[in-house]
């Protein structure tokens, strides 16, 4: 068991190993886009401009990987102790953040297959299930900080939860929409920026509301980034 407190050291290996796995996976993201050597002036020029899709692909794919970043920043800014159950856990997120290039690169260059859409919603779909299994595991064990409140904790599994059902429903529809699928995740985006705000008032009135008998200090709210940032993988 790892306490915040009692080891900091310890506790900031885990957030750094884990933020190298998120920052290398998001470099990938760039460096898969290139221009083969040797092209003649009339194929280069054809090459710069059939660059467009790719980098819109990228700016999607860096867009996912930085929101499952923002969430689990939110996840471990709220966690006080660290157990086995965390560490492993966690690692499976984090193979499945290192895959997020994988469907990238797949999405890049066959962007007018179906099947291709397809492998990219189910890992995002992954990721996300994965920050709903740690939020509910480190809630049973009692790893959150003391003054993290259950409205902060039933926001989270909203999310979480939502992210994950809507990558998983946009399986299917891929077969029917193609490239149009990306659509249905930018959908994602207001949806949950709708959550956040009907959740908003139930985490204020929360955080107003004392403990039990033996307890001095109040609850207090989600840090204040868990309102912000958007969809795609938290």
């Amino acid at each position: 068991m790892i306490d915040r407190d009692e080891s900091p050291l310890e506790f900031g290996r885990v957030l750094s190993l884990s933020d190298a796995v998120f920052g290398l996976a998001m470099t990938l993201l760039v460096v898969s886009i290139v221009v083969p050597a040797g092209l003649s002036p009339s194929r280069f020029t054809a090459a710069i401009g059939e660059l467009g899709p790719r980098v819109a692909i990228m700016a999607l794919s860096f867009a996912v990987a930085a929101s499952a970043w923002f969430g689990h920043r939110r996840f471990f800014a709220r966690l006080q102790r660290i157990d086995t159950g965390v560490e492993w856990r966690n690692f499976v997120l984090l193979g499945l953040v290192a895959l997020i290039p994988l469907p990238h690169q797949v999405l890049g260059a066959y962007a007018d297959h179906p099947i291709a859409y397809v492998l990219y919603a189910a890992i995002l779909s992954a990721v996300n299930v994965m920050f709903v299994v740690l939020e509910l595991h480190a809630r049973h064990r009692g790893l959150l900080r003391t003054s993290d409140s259950e409205a902060a904790h039933r926001l989270e599994l909203a999310r979480g939860s939502l992210d994950a059902a809507g990558f998983a429903v946009s399986i299917p529809f891929a077969y029917l929409l193609g490239s149009w699928t990306p659509l249905l995740w930018l959908a994602l985006l207001p949806l949950e920026a709708l959550l956040v705000r009907r959740m908003r008032p139930a985490r204020a009135a929360a955080a107003s509301v004392p403990e039990g008998p033996g307890s001095s200090a109040p609850i207090a709210p989600t840090p204040p980034d868990a309102a912000e940032h958007g969809a795609g993988a938290r």
